[in-house]
């Protein structure tokens, strides 16, 4: 059984298990658990990513495959690559929309840091520049240089901005305070199954699971308790981006190492949206097999595919896959909560829509970004200020013990031109996303994993637009092949003109 730690939270349920053949058959929940799996959805990829990584000594789960790559490389790329230091990690630390609502959860997985504000230390002076260029800037990052003096803005101000209101919401729809759920009614009970179908409990749904399976009683079944903490929850995850039993593993094989991927069939899906933004990259091909060894990337490319890293699993299943994403149970969990009836289960349609429909924060969105996604605004930021001894004004980190007035401040953007990196990069490419400097190193280094001879090369020059992207991003999680399946039609054409 999962082991629990007794200082932190933890959330019990009950399972069923099938005796004979050692599986969990279904759980029963309260919404405490249905909570957790729901706020899976509005995790950005990068997020998911970094937790798992955290996880990865402990177990052997590797889901994610390519993602795993490209966050890595990134974090390996020389800073000299980045427009600055806080674009670097701005796509390293991407921050999901629904982060306030997900503070709630009894148990949340969700690491990233409270946002913060910081001014430089001559916040003063440069509060009298603003008035001459109508702007005065705050950062979320310590390491960023003031606009207007230079100096690093490092000094932490107090502050309210409109991410705070989420949480009071004055939309008479969004009931996401009343009660003790966060998304669904903490009044029902849930029956969640191996491969996370989640539905409102009923003794007539049960036995009509029961009947379905092959049962004709219950001389088979065993019920059990478990407590589920932080580690659980974050096993849970990584065995949903993995497998299509995640709870008979979690349950009953917890300290067990095996190596699971298992994934629905990888297709293509249909697109209702045409968009016209194209990024060019130059493939090298082995001629005698039409396999692709590597890419040659610019730096829109790499701006493009690095947002994958800020797009939440929500927004990938729903708006991309339309809930066909080919891992099983996330699929699941969308159809679950795209079934599931608001009020009455999920309390309320805003929430609702915030679990399938996520924003984009507009942080992360580059103008290389070729998905059609709504980013969010930077939000109005106000830091408070009190009188000095000289009468003049400071930002106070104690405001709320003192007579203050609220300033009003613009968050500074650290993308330049609404890019990422710097125009000047070159980059290499594997087809499982690894990325490193376009040097002679690299390519030889590349070449010799290969093993192929200088004449079986040959390179040409394809095109990304919508269809190819929406194919690269699904291929990322599920393969090691990202950049074949994504342009598999243009390799094709390519292998048949050879």
């Amino acid at each position: 059984m999962a082991a629990t730690v007794t200082s932190e939270s933890k959330i019990s349920i009950k399972v069923t298990v099938d005796k004979q053949k050692k599986k969990v058959v279904f759980a029963e929940a309260d919404h405490n658990f249905v909570d957790v799996l729901f706020s899976f959805m509005t995790l950005p990829m990068g997020s998911i990513v970094r937790q798992l990584k955290k996880q990865s000594g402990k177990n052997n789960i590797d889901p994610l495959k390519s993602l795993n790559n490209l966050y890595q490389s990134l974090v390996d790329l020389p800073d000299r690559f980045f427009l600055n230091e806080e674009c670097k990690y701005t796509i390293l630390n991407p921050r999901s929309p629904s982060y306030h609502h997900c503070r709630k959860l009894k148990v949340n997985i969700d690491d990233t840091e409270l946002k913060k504000y910081f001014v430089c230390q001559s916040w003063e002076d440069c509060t009298i520049n603003c008035t001459i260029y109508y702007k005065q800037y705050v950062s979320n990052y310590c390491k960023t240089s003031c606009c207007y003096c230079g100096k690093t803005m490092n000094h932490e101000v107090s502050f309210k901005d409109d991410d705070d209101d989420d949480d009071d919401d004055d939309d008479d729809d969004d009931n996401s305070c009343d009660g003790g759920g966060v998304f669904v009614s903490d009044s029902s009970t849930f029956i969640v199954t191996d491969d996370l179908r989640v539905m409102p409990y009923s003794p007539g749904c049960c036995i009509e699971m029961l009947v379905d399976q092959g049962f004709a009683d219950t001389c088979h079944l065993e019920e059990m308790m478990v407590d589920l903490c932080y580690e659980q929850v974050i096993d849970l995850l990584g065995l949903s981006l993995s497998c299509n039993s995640p709870l008979t593993y979690l349950v009953l094989y917890p300290s067990r190492d095996f190596n699971i991927s298992q994934h629905g069939t990888f297709d293509h899906g249909t697109l209702a949206e045409k968009d016209d933004s194209e990024i060019f990259l130059h493939v090298s091909l082995q001629k005698s097999t039409g396999k692709l060894l590597f890419a040659e990337a610019e730096q829109d490319f790499v701006d493009f595919i690095s947002g994958f890293l800020a797009i939440s699993l929500g927004t990938v299943i729903s708006k991309f896959m339309n809930g066909n994403s080919s891992l099983v149970c996330m699929d699941n969990l969308y159809r679950s909560i795209s079934d599931m009836s608001v009020e009455k289960y999920l309390k309320s349609q805003t929430l609702k829509d915030i679990l399938l429909k996520p924003h984009f924060g507009r942080q992360f969105y580059t103008r290389n970004m070729i998905f059609p996604l709504q980013n969010s605004k930077f939000p109005e930021v106000f830091i408070f200020e009190s009188c000095n001894s000289t009468g003049g004004y400071v930002p106070d980190p104690w405001y709320l013990s003192y007579s203050t007035k609220p300033v009003k401040m613009t968050i500074n953007d650290p993308r330049v031109g609404g890019e990422l990196f710097k125009r000047t990069g070159m980059f290499m490419l594997t087809d499982d996303l690894v990325i490193t400097p376009f040097t002679f190193t690299s390519t030889m280094n590349i070449l010799s994993k290969c093993n192929v001879p200088f004449d079986d090369i040959e390179r040409h020059k394809v095109s990304i637009g919508l269809k190819e992207a929406i194919r690269m991003l699904k291929a990322s999680m599920i393969s090691s092949s990202t950049l074949s399946k994504g342009l598999e039609h243009q390799l094709k054409i390519l292998k048949q003109s050879t």
